[in-house]
């Protein structure tokens, strides 16, 4: 894992003034928006007790314990104990971590290390027809696989023809020579690879085309944790068919990873069939996430305890900037010990009374949130 940089951490959606936890790096986060719209990051543990500010609330932009009701500005400084006298000064240790975030491209950015903003990385420079003419749907699941394996598989041109026979794949051909260039730059790498068909079968799509679509497939990487999948069907011409997946990676820890997932289309644009391509882009997932959770070791391993091809080229600079980064000291201390969740608020008020009129049980002390 890497500091120093800007995580994609979740969807600016899914940001409200209710807090929110995000677990990532071995931590615990807090967001949520403020009444003017900005989303303030902290650190999500109160220093008194320890308990998830995820679980309290916001109070007049300022976020409040659900222990005690210690009050933290956004800047993570506490500036109430309602237990205190109000002329009895508040500890100066009273006050949590707080981080820069961004928003862009539909995610909330965290800036985690310690660089000062003039020094730290850019975000990512994405095509803009991809957020003015598409159409997204959301979607995100949990892997049991380090995040630099998976984002691997989501810059590999080769994995195609094998991973996703079943699904897509199989109208790829299969002797197709993978050759390409990478373009690198200080913290991202593209590549472009062109398939002349998709295969001889006749369809409506050929018609409509006007002949055997051509298929180009354009990956991106961007560290710490994006990749951007851009896919082009058709002869270059304006009805070709678009489809983008642009991609975070959320390293809970060494063997666990987050996936948030946009999924960008230029056709069907009804929103009544995002469910049908949210399920397309689950299957795809679910296809990938089957071979990395059998990869081994877990981790990335080092060059050269594994065989290489021309097809790798995109992947090993992948491989080869983030060791840049490892080296120069911006890596974080790893563990073979799983993310400890035990604080992870297991549920709301609300779960328990869902729990308990399923389950038949009498639950006191609890108010329902729609009362």
């Amino acid at each position: 894992m890497l500091k120093n940089f800007w995580y994609a951490c979740e969807f600016s959606s899914a940001i409200t003034q209710k807090p929110k936890q995000i677990l990532m790096l071995n931590q615990r986060f807090v967001l949520y928006r403020n009444t003017h719209g900005q989303v303030v990051a902290l650190n999500d543990q109160c220093p008194h007790r320890g308990a998830a500010l995820s679980l309290g609330w916001v109070d007049n932009n300022c976020l409040r314990c659900p222990y005690h009701g210690w009050k933290f500005q956004a800047d993570g400084k506490c500036i109430d104990i309602p237990a205190n006298a109000p002329e009895m000064p508040i500890p100066k240790k009273a006050r949590v971590d707080s981080y820069p975030v961004q928003e862009k491209y539909g995610f909330v950015w965290l800036f985690y290390g310690d660089l000062p903003p003039e020094k730290r990385p850019p975000l990512p420079t994405l095509p803009d027809f991809i957020f003015a003419n598409l159409h997204p749907v959301e979607y995100e699941c949990t892997e049991n696989a380090h995040y630099a394996r998976i984002m691997e598989i989501n810059m590999d041109f080769a994995h195609v023809i094998a991973v996703h026979k079943q699904s897509f794949g199989q109208r790829i051909p299969l002797h197709k020579t993978i050759e390409y260039q990478v373009e690198e730059d200080a913290w991202s790498g593209v590549a472009t690879v062109n398939y002349e068909s998709l295969g001889n079968s006749k369809s409506v799509l050929n018609f409509l085309l006007g002949g055997r679509p051509q298929l180009t497939t354009r990956l991106s990487f961007f560290l710490p944790n994006v990749t951007l999948s851009e896919i082009s069907i058709g002869r270059g011409g304006s009805f070709d068919i678009k489809l983008i997946v642009l991609i975070a990676h959320l390293p809970i820890d060494e063997e666990t990873t987050v996936v948030k997932r946009i999924f960008y289309r230029n056709f069907l644009r009804f929103p009544w069939l995002d469910g049908l391509f949210r399920k397309l882009d689950s299957k795809l997932t679910e296809e990938d996430a089957v071979i990395v959770t059998s990869l081994s070791p877990k981790s990335m391993p080092k060059l050269s305890e594994e065989l290489h091809v021309a097809a790798d080229a995109l992947g090993l600079a992948y491989r080869k900037l983030r060791q840049k980064y490892l080296a120069m000291g911006w890596g974080l201390e790893s563990t073979d010990k799983p993310f400890d969740k035990a604080n992870e608020p297991l549920a709301t008020p609300s779960d328990i009374l869902r729990l308990s009129r399923r389950s038949n049980l009498t639950v006191t002390g609890v108010k329902n949130e729609t009362e």
